[in-house]
Formats: C-alpha cells, sequence, structure tokens
C-alpha cells in the first residue's frame, strides 16, 4: 500500500481498447436469448450512431430463493431499423444496474453493466460495450495491463462513470480497498479517474483516502496496521491512553514526508484534553535523512531503523505539560510520559 504512488506516477498507464469479443443476432435469436429472463432496466438513448434514439434493456434470472441474478442479457432495439440482438454479459450478481454513456466520445453511448458479486472484499462486476456498425464489442476494463483492473490489480470495489466536466463527456471513476491483514480491516481506498484517449483507458489522476478510524485504547500492547512493529508501554497506561493511527500521503498535513503517523494521546472526554504522549512516524530513509538537518528544528528522534522496507521510525515526545503540573490532570498526564530510552525500549519491529 505504501507503494502505490510510486506506481502511479511511472509511466502512461493504458488498457488495450477490445477484448476481440464480436457479438450479433438477428431478431429470431435476440428472443431465444432473452426468453425466460425478467427485464431488470431499461434505457434510451442513441448507442448506433445514427442520431436515432435506441432502447437497451437489460435482462437477468432471477432465483426465487436468492436475490442473485444470473444469465444477465442486454437487448439493443435499433431507434431506426426497429431490429434488436442481443449481448450475453456472461455474467450474474447482485442488484445489476444498467447506464448509457459517452466514454469513446464518438457521439454515441457507451452500454455499461454492474453488479454487485456479493463476496467479503466487496468487489463489483463491470462490462462496457460500444456498437460500431450494428455489432457490439466489449471494452476492456481500465487498468495498469489488459489483465488487471485499476492501480493495485485486486479489481475495483466500485466503477463509476462521472461527468468531469460538465458536458456529457463521460470519465470512470475506480475504487479500490486496501486492506491489512483480512479483508475487513479496510485501511482506506484508492481513487482513480481514466479517460478514454484515442483507443486506450489512460490513468487521470490517483489518490489514497485513509479511512477514518476511530480511535482505538491502548490495552497492553499495540501493532503497527501494517504489522511492521509493536509497542509495548507501562501497564500504567491501560484505559488511559488513545491510539490515532493514519496513513497514506495524507497521514500528516505538516509532514507530507511521513508515511504512517501513530499518535498515543491522554484518554480525555474532551478533544481539546487528548494531548499526544508520544507520537511515532515512519519515514523513508531518504525523505528522514532530508528532514533531519542541523539547521531545522529535530521532527523527533530517530528510535530504529528497517532495512528491509528501507523505513526508519521516529519518535516526538511532548517539550512541556499541556496542563498544569499541580492538578490532577497534570499529574496524570505526566506519569504516563515515557523517557526517550523507555519509548526505545517499548518499539519492537516484527519480522514477517
Amino acid at each position: 500500500m505504501n507503494n502505490w504512488n510510486k506506481i502511479v506516477t511511472g509511466t502512461l498507464l493504458t488498457s488495450v481498447l477490445f477484448t476481440g469479443q464480436t457479438l450479433t443476432a438477428d431478431a429470431a435469436s435476440t428472443g431465444s436469448a432473452t426468453k425466460d429472463l425478467q427485464a431488470l432496466a431499461e434505457k434510451t438513448a442513441d448507442v448506433t450512431g445514427d442520431k436515432k434514439a435506441d432502447t437497451i434493456t437489460l435482462y437477468g434470472k432471477k432465483d426465487k430463493n436468492s436475490p442473485y441474478i444470473s444469465a444477465l442479457t442486454v437487448k439493443v432495439t435499433d431507434g431506426q431499423t426497429k431490429k434488436s440482438f442481443p449481448i450475453d454479459v456472461k455474467d450474474g450478481g447482485y442488484e445489476p444496474k444498467l447506464s448509457v454513456q459517452d466514454f469513446t466520445y464518438d457521439k454515441k453511448g457507451e452500454i455499461m453493466v454492474t453488479a454487485n458479486t456479493g463476496g467479503s472484499g466487496g468487489y463489483t462486476i463491470q462490462h462496457i460495450y460500444t456498437v460500431q456498425n450494428g455489432k457490439a464489442e466489449k471494452l476492456s476494463l481500465p487498468g495498469l495491463d489488459k489483465d488487471k483492473q485499476g492501480i493495485v490489480g485486486d479489481g475495483f470495489v466500485e466503477l463509476k462513470p462521472i461527468d468531469n466536466n460538465k458536458n456529457g463527456l463521460y470519465v470512470l471513476e475506480g475504487t479500490e480497498r486496501l486492506t491489512g491483514d483480512y479483508n475487513a480491516d479496510v485501511r482506506g481506498y484508492l481513487k482513480s479517474k481514466w479517460k478514454w484517449s484515442q483507443s486506450k483507458w489512460e490513468l487521470m489522476s490517483a489518490h489514497f483516502e485513509p479511512t477514518k478510524a476511530e480511535k482505538t485504547v491502548y490495552q497492553g500492547s499495540f501493532r503497527s496496521y501494517d504489522s511492521a512493529y509493536d509497542f509495548l508501554a507501562p501497564q500504567s497506561w491501560n484505559g488511559n491512553i488513545l491510539i490515532d493511527e493514519k496513513t497514506g500521503p495524507h497521514a500528516d498535513p505538516y509532514l507530507p514526508e511521513a508515511k504512517s503517523v501513530t499518535s498515543f494521546l491522554f484518554n480525555s472526554s474532551k478533544a481539546e484534553d487528548q494531548a499526544a504522549v508520544v507520537v511515532i512516524y515512519a519515514f523513508d530513509k531518504s525523505d528522514w535523512k532530508k528532514l533531519n538537518t542541523p539547521n531545522e528544528p529535530p521532527v523527533g528522534y530517530e528510535i530504529a531503523q528497517n532495512p528491509a522496507t528501507n523505513t526508519v521510525y521516529v519518535a516526538a515526545l511532548p517539550q512541556d505539560s499541556v496542563f498544569d503540573p499541580a492538578t490532577d490532570k497534570g499529574k496524570k498526564f505526566q506519569s504516563l510520559v515515557m523517557a526517550l530510552d523507555e519509548v526505545k525500549k517499548a518499539f519492537v519491529l516484527v519480522k514477517r
């Protein structure tokens, strides 16, 4: 997850235009293709390019005992000739949707079918078709190469059309989930925009949006989001410290070089009293070298290095108590503050 930005900023990322699948049929075969199927959605738009409104209908097979829809099929009825042909989507899913937008900027719409897979990963299936000379051809999905979707290649949890410039010309916005050790451990979402350029999808932009996780209470130990290190604080921390962990390029707006920032905060019901007892940063070694200069105030103190990931870990400690040391709150806060040597001993790299 920490390397996604390096991947994004590499050379031009595109996907191949067509899968080579050509789909056509006469009226008789269209009827047989949709027999025993139920109409799920219908759109009216020009998809043939003759400036006449065509009718696009999505069909599927419903199961009485399940909300899953199988045998998804699209029927295109030419608005001028009234002839129809089917598109066998060869897929199924939950809550299928049909949309028609101009993705290829040829002044006619493309047909898009999406559905939820229902799996624990929350993924969706997507199929996009363009009609050329009375034939439907399937477009590949945007991704790093023809065999992968999106930036990291695990598939999209959402791929939706957006009118980026409000001019009727659409781009695709993809969303990919980035997880920790298991699917439910969602660390954030990678958002990407893809524009059709001549005969391929071109990556326009990408950014990471970390999940806004609730602060957790320290109880016994803490393991970082990527299982890179443990932090084993004194027992006095149990119940008295909140953990606020942020990762990705926006982890710290004042230190954009930080790959992750973990703040151990004084546990108080008032947000303004949740002062940091210690903050641990993770930097690429090269970024830390640039930051750690004698002419600038120190960001913190280096406490460990992980050569395997080229990462330097840095601890920042409070310079003064934010509370009056004579008060009960001030005394309690001060009792939770650790010396630098204690922080180094509590910090343990984890071998994976």
